[in-house]
């Protein structure tokens, strides 16, 4: 992370990841994913509480089973005894009642592990090992074990086998002392004490355990896979969610790019257009709409070749050879002015080299050649300063010289003589001459510039006194727009009269008789300017002329000076203001000059 991003507010920060942890209903990725890790392992839980009960249900069913066998062995026992069949039937009894579907085997054993019974009637007589016996008397209930045999699984339950009640001697017995047994008592009429010491006989019931081994197996296996599933969507949704958060994120940085990119592009100070392949006008932000004076509407669909302004074909095709444009100084044509621009172009190309269009940047460089102008005009004063300081009082002393010898002359001659005359030519030429440095003098050295408040409106009309000789002698119509609620205003309002009847003398020079001569006077409060503007419907001027008016000694006039325009520009500055002119050959020209209405800080007065 930069170091710029670092920088971020920390609360604003906070806020931001604090929302993109955020998804569906408000919950966090982290409790979706702890919620899914319980979630499976509740149902782990389940499938093996599950496979518990079934497993104990089967053990409970075989315990069952074999109770009940135990019993109807013990009952048939005890029927065959008292008809007096004997116990030798038993072993049939065992072999009729193994044949029961499930049952491996039946078995009676004494607690040495001889067999006395056995559905298979090769096992009587031997001797079971002894992990295969009780650890201690046979239980009174149904007991179980496993035996995993070689080629069986079997669930083997025990429990003691006692036909006859209170009768604990070998099955084998029965028939020759069941009744003694069963008779045999003490002196106190109480059992011989032999009998509690009997050996003691069990049965064993081997089931087949493999197909509820099998249903365990499937159990298990469908549990697991439950579970598996459970785990795998539980995982699937975080990472679906997960997912969705990058994604949600991502829309999000990609919505917040484009509205960062679009604001930046839209209050660009330069005009930025695009256009498809096929030359069709694409993005234009704010600046380009202002410079082409088109609206949005109208941009959206346009040919190249049809937009004003400059040759966008001849610049594509230039584009096409040398793959980029920098900075080229051209001029902007719409509906008649001429706006001098930077033009930058290049073309689009994606990371694959695809062609998408052509991207063209203007600058309005017109502000930058104002004030390159400025700095020669400047350089040119700064010359004109040097020299006028140098000569003017050289000049000033023969000219006094010459217009005495001059007075001196015409005195002595006779007034009809043509000497006269000549004396009076030199005179009159003198005097012109020492005008002529009077002004390169006041342009040279223009000195500190006195403001005091005055009505900008009489200053005006003031310099329109002064120049009415002119304006009746063409029979000029003045139309002055003032403007009566504006304050007074800081400014000399002798050098600001000067300044005006320059302008008025030069509009009424450049028009025909009867001509109209425009005066306009408006606050600008925004930016604290009056702005007073000066309209003729004269001749006009070419774009060469206007480029250099304001230069000191320039004139198109056969008799002019050249620093009229030059004075007013001087003027105009030295209070704080800007002149700007506007002009066409056969349209006219309009002078708007701009002075500040309050002051910035203390004038000498």
């Amino acid at each position: 992370m930069t170091n710029a991003r670092k920088s971020s507010t920390p609360d604003a920060g906070s806020q931001k990841i604090s929302a993109c942890s955020r998804l569906l209903f408000g919950f966090s990725p982290r409790l979706v994913v702890g919620f899914s890790a319980i979630l499976a392992l509740a149902i782990a839980l389940f499938a093996w509480r599950n496979t518990e009960r079934e497993r104990e249900h089967i053990t409970q069913n075989f315990l069952d089973r074999a109770d009940a066998l135990v019993w109807a062995l013990e009952a048939a026992t005890r029927t065959e005894i008292s008809l007096g069949e004997g116990v030798r039937i038993l072993q049939k009894f065992v072999m009729e009642t193994a044949r029961r579907r499930g049952i491996l085997y039946i078995a009676i054993v004494d607690e040495d592990g001889r067999v006395l019974a056995h559905s298979n009637p090769q096992e009587v007589g031997k001797i079971l090992p002894r992990q295969r016996l009780p650890s201690a008397e046979p239980p009174k209930d149904v007991a179980w074990h496993t035996v995993q045999g070689s080629d069986s699984h079997a669930f083997e339950v025990y429990r003691e086998f006692s036909p006859a009640p209170g009768y604990h001697h070998s099955p084998l017995d029965f028939h020759d002392d069941f009744h003694e047994n069963r008779h045999t008592h003490g002196k106190n009429g109480e059992r011989d004490d032999q009998s509690e010491h009997a050996p003691h006989s069990f049965a064993m019931i081997g089931f087949d355990n493999r197909p509820y081994e099998a249903i365990l197996a499937s159990d298990r296996f469908n549990n697991s896979m439950a579970a598996a599933v459970a785990v795998i969507l539980a995982l699937g949704s975080s990472f679906s969610l997960f997912w969705a958060e990058g994604y949600r994120r991502s829309r999000r940085l990609l919505k917040d790019t484009r509205a960062l990119a679009s604001e930046v592009v839209t209050n660009l100070p330069v005009g930025l257009i695009t256009c498809d392949p096929r030359g069709v006008m694409g993005m234009t932000n704010e600046t380009a709409l202002a410079m082409l004076r088109m609206s949005r509407e109208t941009v959206a669909g346009t040919p190249m070749d049809a937009v004003p302004g400059l040759d966008w074909k001849g610049i594509i095709t230039t584009l096409s050879r040398n793959k980029k444009i920098i900075e080229h100084e051209m001029e902007f044509r719409v509906n008649g002015d001429v706006t001098p621009v930077s033009v930058s172009a290049s073309q689009i190309r994606d990371e694959d080299g695809l062609f998408l269009g052509h991207l063209f940047i203007l600058r309005d460089i017109s502000e930058m050649k104002r004030l390159q102008a400025e700095a020669r005009r400047n350089d040119k004063l700064a010359a004109l300063g040097n020299l006028a300081a140098g000569v003017a009082h050289e000049i000033r002393n023969p000219l006094s010289s010459i217009k005495g010898i001059a007075t001196f002359l015409a005195a002595r001659v006779r007034s009809s003589e043509p000497e006269e005359e000549a004396a009076k030519t030199m005179i009159s030429e003198a005097d012109r001459l020492n005008r002529v440095v009077s002004q390169l003098l006041e342009f040279a050295k223009p000195g500190v510039m006195k403001l005091a408040d005055a009505n900008i409106n009489e200053v005006v009309a003031r310099a329109l006194r002064l120049a009415g000789a002119d304006i009746r002698a063409k029979k000029i119509h003045v139309v002055f727009d003032e403007d009566e609620t504006l304050p007074r205003i800081p400014m000399n309002a002798e050098r600001f009269t000067q300044a005006l009847l320059n302008l008025f003398l030069n509009a009424v020079q450049a028009m025909k008789p009867g001509g109209t001569l425009e005066i306009s006077i408006r606050p600008r409060d925004e930016e604290n300017m009056c702005v007073l503007c000066v309209r003729d419907d004269g001749e006009g001027m070419s774009q060469e002329v206007l480029a250099s008016i304001f230069t000191p000694y320039f004139t198109t006039k056969a008799s002019g000076t050249g620093l009229g325009l030059a004075i007013v520009h001087q003027i105009i500055e030295g209070h704080g203001g800007g002149i700007s002119v506007k002009s066409a050959p056969g349209s006219g020209s309009a002078f708007t000059l701009s002075i500040p209405m309050r002051r910035h800080h203390k004038e000498e007065v």
